[in-house]
């Protein structure tokens, strides 16, 4: 015992007169705001002189729905009751889009961002439910369209998929003016990236790099954006024009969204994310989701709008109660990308060799996209849609309602009131005087 003892004496000694040295246990990513991801951010720039780029969203901690929490009703609804989860899109459009769910999956890139083969298993589970996929910014995929229900073409600055024939086969039409993660900077994808059938989508000669810019060639006004939702209207036949801008002056830009008559607009939070952005944009623009909904809600009912356009969030939303909290709120549908490209992978990860990163099985450039099935991930994505409806099924069940569009913000109550401030819910506590 007394040996045991002595032993133990000596190793205190012996880690105080270490620890006594602060160069040892002061290391950088232990000092105030040095996180280990700025430390290597740190490093990054300075081997490569180059501005830090990273995948998926911020890092910064901000702002959630995790401080509103439904109200449950002592008399639910009825077992057997069917529940109205259905939402128009563009309801003033002359061809409206129709769906099942609230809930659209989110503008992901064939090549500039994900793989072929996780674009299609997307495709495939999108039509499991009958609602909508988004083809993002590398514009009209002709094997997704063959696969989707409902099909989003973005209409993207490089021009990429946006030709005539191929716009007229959308539902609907999404002029991307602005995105969260990249607050609307442009991107290169170098030539030695971008593999045959890639090249042959975006039309690129041999030896030419993909260029995105930073504006359309042709629209730099609101008036030009103006003529562009008319002239996309009338080649489409009428399908909803929608306007997606990066969240920032809620106001100034909603009253161009307006203006420029589209039929949907779509907001991207500040937790948007992306395969790759630079680190500038996605820690240090844009204003959180939550803010910008109440913002945008409060705008359109200020001036008698909120008929005349339908409003489309997206950026962090992890799961249905996120997005029900958000609809009672005011939000009309939302988009959901990173965690139903997460539910359609999880189960193929044992796949990938030791040290691989899991992007590497589903984003484009990944060293192992061929050992993704196509058809298992699609299983899986769709099983993951399927559990967002019947969760939302649930809730309005317990909430006592029977329909998504009676939600409102009666029905929740504020944990914070900070919370309370932001939203316009009561608190869930009374106030008492200390």
């Amino acid at each position: 015992m007394a040996l045991m003892q002595y032993l133990y004496s000596r190793l205190v000694d012996q880690i105080l007169e270490k620890m006594s040295d602060m160069k040892m246990v002061k290391v950088p990513w232990l000092v105030d705001n040095y996180s280990f991801l700025k430390f290597m951010g740190i490093a990054e720039r300075a081997k490569n002189g180059q501005p830090l780029m990273q995948p998926l969203g911020s890092t910064l901690n901000f702002k959630d729905f995790q401080d509103l929490m439904f109200i449950p009703n002592m008399f639910p609804t009825p077992d057997g009751t069917e529940m109205d989860t259905q939402v128009v899109i563009g309801k003033n459009a002359k061809k409206p889009m129709i769906l099942p769910v609230p809930f659209m999956i989110a503008g992901m890139a064939y090549g500039a961002s994900i793989s072929l083969q996780l674009k299609i298993a997307l495709a495939k589970a999108s039509a499991s439910i009958g609602t909508a996929t988004n083809s993002g910014e590398a514009g009209f995929l002709q094997k997704e369209r063959d696969i989707a229900k409902l099909y989003v073409v973005q209409y993207n600055r490089a021009g990429w998929g946006n030709a005539p024939e191929e716009l007229k086969q959308a539902d609907m039409i999404e002029i991307k003016m602005g995105q969260g993660a990249s607050a609307g900077d442009g991107f290169k994808i170098g030539n030695k990236l971008i593999g045959d059938e890639f090249r042959k989508h975006l039309k690129l000669k041999e030896g030419q790099d993909a260029v995105m810019p930073t504006r359309f060639p042709d629209i730099n006004n609101r008036d030009d954006l103006k003529r562009k939702v008319d002239e996309l209207r009338e080649l489409t036949g009428g399908v909803p024009i929608a306007i997606k801008i990066a969240a920032g002056n809620i106001e100034q830009d909603l009253d161009t969204v307006l203006y420029a008559g589209a039929d949907a607009v779509v907001i991207d939070g500040a937790q948007g994310e992306t395969a790759g952005s630079a680190e500038i944009t996605i820690n240090n623009f844009g204003i959180p989701t939550l803010y910008a909904l109440v913002r945008a809600v409060e705008y359109l009912e200020k001036n008698n709008c909120r008929d005349k356009i339908s409003l489309i969030m997206t950026g962090g939303f992890r799961d249905s109660g996120d997005m029900l909290k958000a609809k009672a709120l005011g939000a009309d549908a939302f988009y959901i990308g990173y965690p139903v490209a997460i539910a359609a992978i999880y189960t193929q990860l044992n796949k990938l060799p030791a040290g691989a990163s899991p992007t590497d099985l589903y984003l484009y450039n990944g060293k192992h996209t061929e050992l993704l099935d196509i058809g298992e991930a699609a299983g899986c994505a769709s099983n993951f849609l399927k559990a967002l409806q019947e969760e939302m099924d649930i809730a309005l069940r317990c909430l006592g309602k029977n329909s998504i569009h009676q939600l409102n913000k009666d029905d929740m109550v504020a944990l914070t009131p900070e919370m309370a401030q932001i939203t316009g819910v009561k608190l869930g506590y009374n106030v008492h005087p200390i």
